[in-house]
């Protein structure tokens, strides 16, 4: 196994809070001391690592999951809990063909490439402050199969046969037809939605395809493990959008 190299990524993971960092020359901050990344060169991941203050953290290798959560973001971005239906709803697998409508910061891009590698993610976009953040995010993260787009997805898609197709913009139901026309037999649309007046139309849009269409919301509750007991955190995530998938049956 190949050690742990200037430019690579580490998640640095104390018992109270993680972060993530770029391996360098540098030293880094943390209120539970102060780390000193060059140490970290040429060990392996899972490697232990004391701060100047003797505090531990465990050098891992992040995964998908950990970069999304750490990432730099500017609009608000689809939680992993809520990204993770489209796999249980949809059969999403690698070597699957995606469009995405809206890269926003690419935390949905960057999940969609990890699922569906060797597949590929063709990402539309219209405002270049969004995608410039989106691509940084995906090439810091190593993805090669995604391909960029500043285009306005209502004016047309231009894949064919894709297997899914994921929307994040004001009005789904725009992009109905064009989505329908891109798909292959069984492929889906997959709409997220903070409005329920979004979910109507675009529902209706879909049905007037003949399209099987069904809206759900994710809501995700931990608990609180100790030996006095167990008991439901009094915070929760909660709603954070409503995600409808539409299947082209013919």
């Amino acid at each position: 196994m190949t050690g742990i190299a200037v430019g690579d990524l580490v998640l640095l993971v104390h018992e109270k809070k993680t972060f993530l960092v770029t391996v360098s020359e540098r030293e880094f901050h943390t209120h539970f001391g102060v780390v000193d990344l060059k140490d970290l060169v040429g060990k392996e991941y899972g490697t232990g690592v004391e701060s100047h203050s003797g505090q531990f953290f465990a050098a891992l290798k992040p995964t998908y999951i950990d970069y999304i959560k750490k990432m730099r973001k500017m609009p608000q971005v689809i939680q992993p809990k809520d990204a993770a239906q489209i796999l249980a709803h949809t059969g999403l697998s690698a070597g699957d063909t995606v469009v995405e409508g809206g890269a926003g910061s690419g935390a949905l891009t960057v999940f969609l490439a990890a699922v569906v590698n060797p597949g590929v993610v063709y990402s539309y976009e219209v405002r270049e402050d969004f995608l410039t953040v989106a691509q940084k995010n995906v090439e810091l993260f190593g993805m090669k199969n995604v391909l960029f787009r500043i285009q306005d997805i209502y004016e047309g898609i231009d894949e064919h046969d894709v297997d899914l197709v994921t929307l994040d913009v004001p009005s789904p139901e725009k992009v109905v037809d064009p989505a329908y026309d891109a798909l292959k037999i069984g492929g889906y649309i997959f709409s997220y939605s903070p409005c329920i007046e979004q979910v109507s139309r675009f529902c209706l849009a879909t049905r007037q395809r003949r399209m099987q269409v069904k809206t759900i919301e994710c809501i995700v509750r931990e608990y609180e493990v100790s030996e006095r007991g167990t008991r439901p955190k009094s915070r929760m995530l909660g709603h954070t959008g409503y995600m409808s998938f539409a299947r082209k049956i013919c």
